[in-house]
């Protein structure tokens, strides 16, 4: 953790603020998580994270990643991550961002990727990607306001809710 310590908080000026994410994170998480899974094409899982799947991606996420939340005064109301894309010899991050619905519209996911961003350019990473689906206007809204652009669609990505789904990518160069 390069640009923000676990004792340094972020203060946002519309009632929430971000910070590193603790254990104690966790079930809240999975939650915003879990719903974006059954209701959303924001993510191309199909199944939710159960308890003991979750703990595991608790323990992954230490070793491999970046965990963020956004709180307010009713708990953990958004979260993202950093983690190693997954193509070997690239110096690329890959990023999530996930807010509970109840409170989109206030700028938290926009105040996440940009700790998000701050934190990869910290840790020496030159680009930083997300996948976004294709029909996920608000999430692609999100990436393009803060600088990403689209580089490719994988189409017929993953098949959620009897229905193929496309992949936007997106990605953006950061400035060592």
């Amino acid at each position: 953790m390069v640009a923000m310590t676990k004792a340094k908080t972020l203060k946002a000026a519309k009632g929430y603020s971000v910070r590193p994410a603790t254990l104690d994170d966790l079930k809240p998480i999975v939650g915003i998580y879990n719903w974006a899974v059954n209701q959303t094409f924001a993510t191309i899982d199909s199944e939710p994270l159960s308890g003991e799947e979750a703990q595991a991606w608790w323990e992954m996420h230490g070793k491999r990643s970046f965990l963020l939340v956004a709180t307010d005064d009713t708990g953990v109301v958004g979260w993202a991550r950093l983690l190693p894309w997954k193509q070997r010899g690239f110096d690329v991050v890959e990023c999530l961002v996930y807010v509970d619905p109840v409170h989109h519209g206030r700028g938290i996911g926009d105040a996440l990727l940009k700790e998000l961003t701050r934190e990869a350019r910290g840790l020496g990473y030159l680009t930083i990607v997300a996948s976004v689906a294709k029909d996920n206007r608000a999430g692609l809204a999100l990436f393009t306001k803060q600088g990403f652009e689209v580089v490719g669609t994988i189409r017929n990505a993953a098949h959620k809710f009897d229905q193929w789904m496309d992949i936007t990518l997106v990605q953006k160069e950061l400035e060592t």
